[in-house]
């Protein structure tokens, strides 16, 4: 499941230069990760498998390249995709597109479910793999 998510860049998310400062986009894809993980009912799914009760994700990679910079005002979309599962972790592609249609970002994350009592990985719902394209 492919999901958008809209942000409209503010004068918080510029630098000196003018244009988006590169930790901001780390910010706008957390956006896009969170609409998509609510989307899907990751939250759910974990919590109806598991012994958990108190737990949330984790990054724990991430590849991004950015590719134009983007100004004040400008309105971006989020796309963000499934990538890859694992037994404990997830993948999910995202790119962040300009009203042109080019993309600004490009990006690989990597998260894992941990249980926020024993700090440990969880294993993710078997349920999670129809989304998330066969290797």
């Amino acid at each position: 499941m492919q999901t958008e998510f809209e942000i409209v860049v503010s004068a918080a998310d510029l630098d000196e230069l003018g244009h988006v400062n590169n930790a901001r986009y780390l910010n706008f894809l957390e956006s896009g990760r969170m609409d998509w993980y609510d989307q899907i009912g990751l939250f759910e799914r974990v919590e109806a498998s598991q012994v958990a009760s108190e737990f949330n994700t984790v990054v724990v990679n991430i590849n991004i390249d950015l590719k134009r910079e983007c100004r004040l005002g400008e309105r971006l979309t989020v796309v963000t995709e499934p990538a890859r599962l694992g037994r404990k972790s997830l993948a999910v592609r995202q790119v962040i597109k300009m009203p042109s249609g080019e993309f600004a970002a490009e990006a690989v994350v990597t998260s894992v479910m941990m249980d926020l009592q024993s700090r440990t990985a969880l294993v993710l719902p078997e349920d999670l793999a129809g989304m998330f394209p066969s290797e």
